[in-house]
């Protein structure tokens, strides 16, 4: 009989060898494909732990930008609203201006009723289901009239609102927080609200208050002003955030593809010396599957 030169574990090893490689090249094929370097994390090696990291921060990030876009939609429409306002005060102011004689009063009170109306449908403003200027209490109107009358102009009286004191605000990240909800109760609102009612309900409404109304809304206005200030800056502070966040989600996106794409020039280097390692090892094979003891005899 006839015996092979070559031993088994000459064979063996170059043959395994052999697998390995084509192993690999199969998955450089799969690679090229696909663009994409694996599937899963196992086959990113060293850069599985950084893109596990990258991709947490990136939801983070993103989860942040969403509760901040929220924030700065009620920022805004609570700006509108206090703007709305304002304007009602100015007008209010120059109807008072305006009264100079004792049948000025009834047109005036008249004026009164619709405006508080008016600013009764501003203060109950929903966004998305969630009242702006009650507080915590979001699904409730803030803004009763049924009850509420104000009896003088000097006399603190919220009694027209039913939400409470809680300001809204946003967490930004763990160590950073932004108050930007106003309340139906605020300073300025009451004194609008005090004024309105006064004028549109008082019994005893005569030319010698009219001194005192424009002064509480002069001082109802100023507040007013103040609360737009505090709106716009936050309204700042959160666009500015949201900014930040979007060129970090964007710069974390481009890392995460980068950590997960496949190079397909060095792709296909690769595969060429795997090609070539396949021809060698299956060379190197045939070479000894066809050598025999006879050829070493004579």
């Amino acid at each position: 009989m006839v015996m092979r030169v070559a031993t088994f574990s000459q064979s063996s090893t170059i043959l395994q060898n052999a697998l390995r490689t084509e192993a690999k090249l199969a998955q450089n094929q799969e690679q090229q494909s696909s663009g994409v370097l694996s599937s899963d994390y196992a086959g990113l090696g060293n850069d599985a732990a950084t893109l596990v990291d990258l991709e947490v921060s990136l939801a983070r990030s993103e989860a942040a930008v969403s509760v901040a876009e929220d924030a700065l939609a009620r920022v805004e429409m609570t700006y509108s609203v206090l703007g709305g306002v304002s304007d009602i005060l100015t007008s209010m102011r120059a109807e008072v201006t305006g009264v100079v004689e004792e049948d000025d009063l009834t047109s005036l009170q008249l004026i009164a009723e619709n405006y508080l109306e008016d600013m009764t449908d501003l203060l109950n403003t929903q966004l998305a289901g969630r009242y702006l200027f009650a507080g915590s209490n979001t699904q409730t109107p803030p803004v009763d009239l049924t009850t509420y009358e104000a009896d003088d102009l000097t006399t603190v009286n919220t009694d027209y609102y039913t939400g409470d004191d809680y300001v809204q605000s946003v967490r930004l990240s763990t160590d950073r927080t932004l108050d930007y909800g106003v309340t139906g109760n605020a300073d300025a609102i009451e004194e609008a609200m005090r004024a309105l009612s006064y004028m549109a309900t008082a019994d005893t409404l005569s030319l010698d208050d009219m001194e005192a109304l424009a002064d509480l809304l002069v001082s109802a206005q100023d507040g007013i002003i103040a609360l737009q200030s505090m709106s716009s800056a936050s309204a700042s502070s959160l666009e500015s955030f949201i900014s930040s966040e979007q060129n970090y989600i964007a710069s974390a996106e481009e890392m995460i593809t980068e950590l997960g794409s496949a190079d397909i020039a060095v792709l296909i280097v690769e595969a060429s010396n795997y090609e070539v390692q396949l021809e060698a090892s299956y060379a190197a094979l045939g070479s000894l599957n066809d050598m025999s003891v006879l050829d070493y005899l004579f």
